[in-house]
């Protein structure tokens, strides 16, 4: 369940925002035509899918000032990696896996130099929908700064399960782990970011603790 529902955080339809349908994409095609060498296909590629690496990285990392670099570094990637596709028909569950081994892999070397993304707003990127009502985007920002305390792992399935809105297995394939453990990532992780709330901005804990999906993890 997303945020939105868990926290009393508007989703688009409940903000009044406009869904955007995606276009069905043949991702058999696709893959074929990254393979044979075809001089369009990336472009191809990443306008089928820039968006929602950028939305998954976005939901990860939130406003985070390598966004660009980390969202080239992923198609890089898969572009230099696609022969190792097995099965086309899955490339988004593919690119995903990506995304999130990309985005681990920066959350922990940042950990490990002791690095917390203070940046000013104006070198930050927006948010993917300006219209987002203004208490949502604070209650945003207050979450990513509690998720900055916590460990990559935890962090990752604390945004895939309530901000990106992923099923459990969804979440796990994309983690690339298997349920057991993203399960105990996900209990651990609720653990700490509660913990982690009361010490550095008791109105965001004290908010979640009369939420019943929130108050029992205190």
């Amino acid at each position: 369940m997303p945020v939105s529902n868990t926290m009393g955080w508007p989703d688009q339809k409940a903000a009044g925002q406009p869904i955007e349908e995606e276009s069905p994409i043949d991702d058999e095609a696709l893959v074929e035509s990254l393979r044979s060498g075809d001089p369009g296909a990336p472009a191809r590629f990443f306008d089928a899918y820039g968006r929602y690496v950028e939305r998954l990285l976005l939901r990860v990392l939130g406003r985070d000032p390598d966004l660009e670099d980390l969202l080239h570094d992923v198609f890089a990637e898969a572009l230099g990696n696609i022969e190792q596709l097995r099965d086309p028909t899955r490339l988004k569950g593919w690119l995903t896996r990506m995304t999130v081994f990309i985005a681990r892999g920066m959350l922990r070397r940042r950990r490990r130099h002791g690095w917390l993304a203070f940046v000013p707003d104006e070198k930050l990127p927006s948010m993917p929908s300006p219209s987002t009502p203004p208490e949502a985007r604070d209650l945003l920002n207050r979450v990513f700064a509690v998720l900055q305390r916590l460990r990559p792992n935890h962090r990752i399935a604390f945004s895939l399960r309530y901000i990106e809105g992923m099923t459990l297995p969804e979440a796990a394939e994309a983690s690339g782990v298997s349920l057991a453990t993203f399960k105990r990532w996900l209990k651990a992780s609720n653990r700490a970011f509660m913990s982690s709330a009361q010490r550095i901005d008791r109105a965001l804990y004290e908010e979640l603790l009369n939420t019943p999906r929130w108050g029992s993890l205190s």
